[in-house]
This record gives C-alpha cells, sequence and structure tokens, in this order.
C-alpha cells in the first residue's frame, strides 16, 4: 500500500504541476464502461457499467499533445463457478469483484483544425493499481497490485460550442502480471464531455 501511496503522490503533483503548453490544453470528464476481456473476463464475466475519466492534455505542436489520465472502471460478477485464484480452487456462492484504477502519461495525436470535428490518437502508458477481491459465505480474499501497462486509444472530439466538445473514445487497457494476478485486459468506452482551449 506504501508504494500505491507514493505512486499516486507523484501523479498528483505532476498534474498540479502540469500548466498548458503555448495557451491550449484540454480538460475532458467522461463516462467509461468498460468490456472485460481474457484473465479478467475470466475472473469477472460482466460488463462493467461503472466507470469514469478525467483527462488532461496540454499542445506541445500544432496536432500534438501531451498529458495524463485517470480512470475508475468496476468489474463484478455473481456466481457458483469454481474459480482459481490467489493460488487456490474455490467454489460455491461467490460476489467477485475488480477495481481498476489507470494512472497514465499519454501522447495524443488529433486531426483536423481546431473548431470542426477532430479524431485523434492516443498511446498511454503507466500503472493500474487493480484490486481483485472475492467473497465466498463469510470469508474475504483480497489482494491489490500495481501493474505497469498500456491503453492505445481513439477518439473524436465534436465542437459543441467554444471551448466546449464532446468526447467519444475507445481504450484497450492492458496491464501486465503483478503479485499472483496474471495479465489483465478490458476495452473502455467514454463518452463526455472537454472543456477546451485550442482544440
Amino acid at each position: 500500500m506504501n508504494a500505491i501511496r507514493r505512486l499516486l503522490g507523484v501523479v498528483v503533483l505532476c498534474l498540479l504541476g502540469a500548466g498548458p503548453v503555448q495557451g491550449q490544453s484540454w480538460y475532458a470528464l467522461t463516462y467509461q464502461p468498460a468490456q472485460p476481456l481474457s484473465n479478467t473476463q475470466d475472473f469477472t464475466n460482466t460488463f462493467g457499467w461503472r466507470g469514469i475519466g478525467l483527462d488532461y492534455r496540454a499542445q506541445v505542436k500544432p496536432n500534438f499533445a501531451l498529458g495524463l489520465s485517470f480512470a475508475w472502471q468496476v468489474f463484478d460478477e455473481q456466481t457458483d463457478e469454481v474459480v482459481s485464484a490467489f493460488g487456490v480452487d474455490l467454489s460455491g456462492d461467490q460476489f467477485r469483484y475488480v477495481n481498476s484504477f489507470p494512472m497514465l502519461a499519454n501522447a495524443t495525436y488529433y486531426f483536423g483544425s481546431p473548431g470542426r470535428l477532430r479524431p485523434f490518437l492516443g498511446a498511454n502508458l503507466g500503472a493500474y493499481v487493480m484490486q481483485h477481491r472475492l467473497d465466498v459465505g463469510l470469508y474475504t480474499i483480497e489482494e491489490t497490485n500495481v501493474h505497469f501497462g498500456f491503453g492505445p486509444e481513439a477518439g473524436l472530439a465534436i465542437p459543441i460550442r467554444p471551448a466546449l466538445a464532446a468526447v467519444l473514445n475507445t481504450r484497450f487497457n492492458y496491464a501486465l502480471s503483478a503479485g499472483s494476478v496474471d495479465d489483465q485486459s478490458y476495452v473502455s468506452f467514454g463518452l463526455g464531455l472537454a472543456w477546451t482551449h485550442g482544440y
């Protein structure tokens, strides 16, 4: 937990110290449901309707920006299927939960010109703090790890009025193995608003 606190502190300091480059920046708040894949889907095989994202980006070239991205996705499932997790095989009525907290640095390329529809492609790299929890009867087994990971992204910024745009995006999230937890992956879908200057 100390490593997680230190990592969160560094990310917050980076965000507070970041300022718009050339006076052009964007802050986006998005609703982010997600679909689990691979090992994540083996543990919680249901679409995650709970998710939120916060992004900051600053322009460094006319169509290129650097920034930070934070999110929280939740997956859960109730099942009685046998599960192999935390080094044991368990059966019985279970509640399974995955909480994922991506904290990523990103680079984004925007197509088109300000004031118009702007498709964009992004590359994200950083840490995924992931909590896996399994409730069986009166017992709870839980493990939290910091995973190194990455997330290619594609999206569209749709101008609504000056300094405000709607944002649609999708990101493939991949977190490498950590602790006793194998690699994790899911696709998130963002829908929200961006407060913009220069985009």
